[in-house]
């Protein structure tokens, strides 16, 4: 009975180990297939592409692009991209890689390029790596564009001038401001197409140029852009103001006012005003000056003026002008003097083109003379008065003396020193009796 149990014993750990090597069986049959399906999964998987490509053509050139991934599938779909837009793309069904025959008609055509590999059923999708590729062609097309646009701002504002190329690899640049070479200054700062003035002047209006150039098939091109006018508004001065009577037409006068500022950039808007009331503008564009006709009541107190200047900056007045139409007569020699030349100077404080004339009055002979100018000289041959008169108004006279009359200060001068010795003289004749009373 014991061996019994023995044999039993013995035939279950036979059982036992024989249940057991099944399961491992069963493991690695399981195993194996696994790696199998997996080495299957693999050999059917694509690559990433790998892309070749020149890195530099010249403009019209034909090139050739391949791209090329490794895979067991039989049909793959490569696809060419020039940055984002698609080249071409080509349905390749052999182990070769695909070729790609891109023509590079303008700079446009160059850039980034990469290609992409697609399975046939569209399951699979791979990118390889991006290959730039230059553009060699000669500079064309050379244009400048402005900050501000146009390029017209004020006085310390900012300019930045830019040289834009249509066409043209490895530029160089040179600026040119007034036709003379310009180059980088502490002021006006250049970056090669780039060219910036943080606070312009004035001295910066002018007309500037940039050159392009480049060598291209051992050809060097040069182009020069048209020319890009700049304009730096600088505010207008305090103006001067002129007031020029033209002519006196009954009751009324006709006056022209002029008004000038010295410094400022054209078109300068100038405003008149006659006793602080507004008269009008005048825009002066291609000069300096504004000028305006004004009738006004006739009268000898025409007020005061003044003229305001404006060209986008702060206005600026001119200093008031109180104008009047009285005359003043002067001499030299003052008093004249009968039988001796003299000349006398009709004296307004206003500008006219009128004529002065002159009156001599004399009881046995008057006579009047005209001039343009405002000083007449001539001989003083009888006593009498002078006086002027333009625009209707009339100077005080001047007299001139007969020669007996130009003797009285003289005689009577002679008199005085006369008398003086005389009382000096008996006044020392009376000291002199009295000192010797008083040594007796």
């Amino acid at each position: 009975m014991l061996i019994d149990q023995q044999r039993m014993t013995t035939q279950k750990k036979k059982d036992n180990l024989l249940q057991m090597m099944g399961i491992y069986s069963d493991l690695l049959l399981l195993f194996t297939l696994t790696q199998y399906a997996t080495c299957q999964k693999l050999a059917g998987q694509l690559s990433n592409p790998t892309i070749q490509g020149p890195e530099r053509v010249h403009l019209n050139d034909t090139k050739t692009i391949s791209c090329f991934a490794s895979s067991e599938k039989p049909s793959m779909l490569y696809s060419l991209y020039r940055d984002k837009t698609l080249v071409e793309a080509q349905n390749i069904s052999t182990s070769e890689p695909a070729n790609f025959s891109v023509s590079f008609y303008s700079q446009n055509d160059g850039g980034t390029y990469k290609c992409k590999v697609e399975s046939d059923d569209a399951v699979q999708r791979k990118y390889s790596n991006s290959i730039n590729i230059i553009v060699l062609a000669p500079v064309l097309g050379v244009s400048i564009t402005s900050v501000p646009d146009p390029p017209v701002l004020k006085v310390h504002d900012k300019l930045t001038l830019n040289c834009i190329v249509k066409q043209g690899s490895s530029v160089t640049y040179q600026w040119y401001f007034n036709e003379q070479e310009l180059l980088s200054t502490s002021s006006i700062k250049i970056n090669q197409s780039s060219l910036v003035i943080n606070h312009a002047l004035s001295n910066n209006t002018g007309h500037y140029q940039c050159q392009a150039s480049n060598q291209f098939s051992e050809t060097t091109f040069k182009v020069v852009s048209n020319s890009t006018e700049v304009i730096v508004k600088v505010p207008a001065s305090n103006p001067d103001i002129f007031v020029d009577v033209n002519f006196v037409r009954k009751d009324t006068m006709f006056i022209t006012v002029k008004c000038l500022s010295h410094e400022g950039t054209l078109p300068i808007t100038y405003t008149l005003y006659i006793n602080t009331s507004f008269v009008k503008d005048y825009d002066a564009q291609s000069r300096r000056e504004g000028q305006f006709i004004v009738p006004v009541p006739y009268t000898d107190k025409l007020g005061t003026f003044k003229c305001k200047a404006t060209n986008g900056f702060d206005s600026k007045y001119s200093n008031g002008l109180d104008v009047d139409l009285s005359v003043k007569l002067t001499s030299k020699p003052d008093p004249p003097i009968q039988g001796h030349q003299v000349t006398l100077n009709c004296n307004v404080t206003y500008q006219t083109n009128a004529k002065y004339t002159w009156y001599f009055v004399h009881s046995k002979e008057n006579s009047t003379e005209s001039t343009k100018q405002n000083q007449f000289t001539h001989v003083a041959n009888h006593p009498g008065r002078y006086y002027c008169s333009i625009n209707g108004q009339t100077s005080n006279w001047i007299e001139v003396l007969s020669q007996d009359s130009s003797l009285q200060p003289v005689t009577i001068a002679i008199s005085v020193a006369v008398t003086v010795l005389l009382i000096l003289v008996l006044g020392l004749i009376c000291y002199c009796i009295f000192q010797k009373g008083n040594l007796i």
